[in-house]
Formats: C-alpha cells, structure tokens, sequence
C-alpha cells in the first residue's frame, strides 16, 4: 500500500537510493536529468534534507516501507525579497513513474506552500526531459523561458527549461513567509490525509 508522508532525516538513504540514477545511470536520458556530475554522500545529502525540512514540505511516498518518489520545496532564490516563490522538484523510482503519483505528491505539495504563503512556484527542468516538462504543464505551469547550452554533461550540452505556476494571489503587503512548523498542526494532517486517500486508489 502507497503512503505519502513528511520526510524525516533518517529517510536520507532511501531518498538518496531514488534520485541516484538521475545523477549517474550510464542511460544519459536519465542522468541528464541532474546536473550534478558526482553523487552527493549520505551526510551531505542528509543535510540537504534537514536543512528543506527546517522551512518547506518535503514529501515522500512509500510503499512497503520503501521509499518510491519524492517531492520538496526550497528557495527559488535566497534573498528575502524572494521568499513568497519557492522552486519545487520531485524525483519518482522508475517503477512509480505514470501511475499519478506525480500529481498526488505536487498537489500535496502545492497546498503546504499555500499555507505558508508561498505564491509562485518555480521548476527548473533540463530540456531534453519533456516528460517532466509535461508532466508540469499537465499541473498548470508554463514555460517562463528556456536558458540554452546551460549545461554540459555526458559530453553534450543541455538546454534548462525554467516553469512557473501562481498558487495565490499577490498581496499588496504580504506576511512574512512562515515555516512549515507555524502552520495549523491540523491543517497539515488534512492535506496528508487527503494526498493518502488519493494514493490508496492508485
């Protein structure tokens, strides 16, 4: 059975199990994905997890206790007059791909951002992937620009599609963005409980 829950520090590994390929699988569509050219160790990627989960939503879905997909928020940018946008991206096993856990962990996602006042969301996309590209205008983002030759990786260059989406409207004098932490405890609960009602069905 699919679970889809808070992520946790100790989830690290099995997280860092998910987005592995996506960094160095010798298939290059896969590992064009990532422009990291090394995988990051466990204690790096452990801190990378701590320090989302210490302001934004990061998302994990499960199934038999082993971590599947992923999906987070951080910073677009980390200068203060930025903090009403945040940058979203997931990472999905092979095997969790096309059955609409995408779709249930980003609306999850969306929803947690929402609450802590978040109002543009940013994705940035290596272009060659048109599967996340599609995936993203299926969930009502559009392309804001296309930076080309924005990489080199596995011998080639790579295009970066950078994808937007308006979660709220745009106060005229907008609070402080809150931590995931200040947010309605309840609230929360609801939006997992529901993302968990969807997962059950797939």
């Amino acid at each position: 059975m699919l679970k889809i829950r808070m992520a946790r520090q100790e989830d690290a590994a099995q997280i860092l199990k998910v987005y592995t390929p996506f960094v160095i699988s010798k298939n290059t569509s896969v590992s064009d994905i990532s422009f990291e050219y090394l995988l990051p160790s466990l204690e790096e990627f452990t801190e990378r997890v701590r320090k989302i989960l210490a302001v934004y939503p990061y998302l994990v879905c499960e199934e038999e206790g082993e971590i599947c997909g992923y999906a987070y928020a951080h910073p677009y940018i980390e200068r203060a007059a930025y903090q009403w946008g945040a940058e979203v991206t997931i990472y999905l096993a092979e095997n969790a791909q096309g059955v609409g856990l995408g779709k249930i962990l980003y609306t999850a996602l969306e929803e947690f951002l929402k609450l802590q006042g978040v109002n543009m969301l940013y994705s940035c996309i290596t272009g060659s992937n048109l599967q996340s590209v599609n995936f993203h205008r299926s969930m009502g983002y559009e392309i804001a620009g296309n930076f080309t030759h924005a990489g080199f990786k596995n011998n080639h260059w790579l295009d970066m599609v950078y994808m937007t989406k308006q979660i709220a409207p745009f106060a005229a004098k907008p609070q402080q963005l809150l931590k995931l932490q200040q947010v309605n405890p309840q609230a929360v609960q609801n939006i997992l409980l529901t993302a968990n009602r969807e997962a059950q069905n797939k």
